[in-house]
């Protein structure tokens, strides 16, 4: 792991420390619609459970409903042993549900070229068939795309003694992990190595509380024009929520799952029944 991945790792960490995993009650109005999501599991590249999703999702659907009054619903879950790209794993998943398509695809991989395994999840938008028409429109988009999330769910949190390996080499750091800190001990978490200092933010966490927030992160991202700069605290999102330059909050990133709050109205709003 270079230098800036351990700093992207361990920033991450930090903004999603502070989330609750509370779901919306049984007396919560009914939501104002479902963004239906279907799973796929690479499984060349990930190994996560029917449980494990349904689990992420339903903290994921809390945390939307309750930003929006939509729900985040799954409704199919299917391994895929292709080894294809992101791309091909969705297209051939589209073409064996003809007419029966979800709103959005989670696909649990490390992601083209490494990139959910690098920086923990990624969003993608991929051309559906002809004859699909995706209710959510995002303005900077059209009808015609499936929205994709890429999440690698056994992203390895403040690396410690992997040195680069997916596999533990070392009971110690290894190069640049933990700040550099060549030869410090690892703690466990989960089955996992990890740096000694970021234990206690995480002893309280589990791998599936961590994962909700990124799955709406990433489905997010369709709705708006800012790319990164639609991530909260960015100069373009204090900037169009008319907050000083260099404006951050650690709680209210956690809230909006570090995204800019004026996304979710983008997205509340591109409900096209």
């Amino acid at each position: 792991m270079s230098r800036f991945q351990a700093h992207f790792a361990l920033t991450l960490i930090v903004m999603l420390a502070a989330c609750s995993g509370a779901g919306s009650s049984s007396s919560d109005p009914e939501p104002i619609a479902y963004f239906n999501v279907a799973v796929i599991v690479d499984t060349t590249s990930d190994s996560v459970t029917r449980e494990q999703a349904e689990a992420v999702l339903a903290l994921a659907d809390a945390s939307l409903y309750d930003l929006t009054a939509y729900s985040l619903r799954m409704v199919d879950f299917v391994e895929d042993d292709s080894n294809g790209s992101v791309e091909d794993v969705v297209n051939a998943y589209m073409a064996a549900h003809p007419g029966d398509l979800p709103n959005g695809i989670l696909v649990f991989s490390v992601g083209d070229d490494d990139g959910a395994k690098i920086n923990r999840g990624y969003a993608q938008q991929i051309p559906a068939p002809d004859d699909f028409r995706n209710p959510f429109v995002s303005p900077y988009l059209d009808g015609s795309y499936m929205y994709v999330a890429v999440l690698y769910f056994n992203y390895h949190y403040a690396a410690c003694g992997y040195g680069g390996a997916d596999d533990i080499q070392s009971p110690v750091s290894v190069g640049d992990e933990c700040r550099g800190e060549e030869g410090t001990p690892c703690v466990e978490w989960e089955g996992m190595q990890i740096c000694d200092f970021v234990l206690p933010i995480l002893e309280e966490r589990t791998p599936v509380d961590m994962a909700a927030q990124v799955v709406v992160h990433e489905f997010m991202h369709p709705f708006g024009s800012e790319g990164g700069g639609d991530h909260f605290g960015t100069e373009p999102c204090n900037a169009v929520m008319g907050l000083p330059e260099g404006t951050f909050n650690n709680g209210e990133s956690d809230h909006y799952n570090g995204m800019c709050p004026n996304v979710y109205e983008t997205f509340a709003a591109s409900y096209q029944p």
